[in-house]
């Protein structure tokens, strides 16, 4: 199958990711990546499971996360240490059997892939019966205030900052700002979710809806 532009452009711009990416993010977004990031991580912990597949995970962090609260205590009952497996795979077709894990999730990324009803299909799909599936992204502020001093600080204040670095950082922010533009609302996700077998699937707008976690359980 010949590979579309968006998914080459995509791997080509964080195949060239700077190694401080997660560390100025961290920073840019005032430390609430930490936050979003956790309430991903306790809604997945929930599913009471100990394999978990974390779509598109770029560096990890949400990975990490995910094995040290889910499976440290699993694992350590069977003498056994933590462990993460990688793989590279399109996300719209995962090479996994169906129903093998117990959540599976995805992190600041949906808006990133090249077809994102097929995404969450494919999430559902390898996901067992009553198992979580949650995706975690950019949305829409919910009060004008917020919107009046948001976009112009994706839009102008992202890319001037990468621009001061380097050109590998001026592309990735310069990518940043309209990409979230374009992301899709959190009622958006839900109705795509409910689509693909997640019947109860919900939104919950954090940061005063600058983000969305959109998670349910597989019918």
């Amino acid at each position: 199958m010949t590979e579309d532009k968006k998914a080459l452009f995509v791997r080509r711009l964080f195949s060239r990711v700077p190694a401080e990416y997660d560390w100025l993010l961290d920073i840019l977004s005032l430390r609430q990546d930490r936050h979003w990031r956790d309430r991903l991580v306790q809604a997945a912990d929930s599913s009471n499971g100990n394999l978990v597949l974390d779509v598109a995970t770029g560096t990890g962090l949400v990975a990490s996360r995910l094995a040290k609260k889910i499976g440290k205590a699993t694992l350590s009952t069977k003498g056994q240490g933590r462990s993460t497996d990688w793989v590279l795979a399109r996300a719209e077709n995962l090479p996994f059997k169906d129903e093998v894990f117990e959540a599976s999730t995805i992190s600041l990324a949906l808006r990133n892939v090249s077809d994102a009803q097929k995404t969450i299909s494919e999430m559902s799909r390898v996901t067992v019966s009553r198992g979580l599936v949650a995706s975690l992204d950019f949305a829409r502020p919910l009060h004008n205030i917020q919107r009046f001093l948001y976009y112009p600080y994706i839009l102008a204040f992202f890319p001037l900052i990468g621009r001061l670095v380097s050109k590998a950082w001026y592309d990735t922010f310069r990518y940043l700002g309209p990409s979230i533009l374009r992301a899709r609302t959190g009622r958006q996700v839900v109705n795509i979710m409910k689509q693909e077998g997640v019947l109860d699937a919900r939104s919950v707008p954090l940061t005063g809806g600058i983000v969305c976690l959109v998670y349910g359980r597989k019918r």
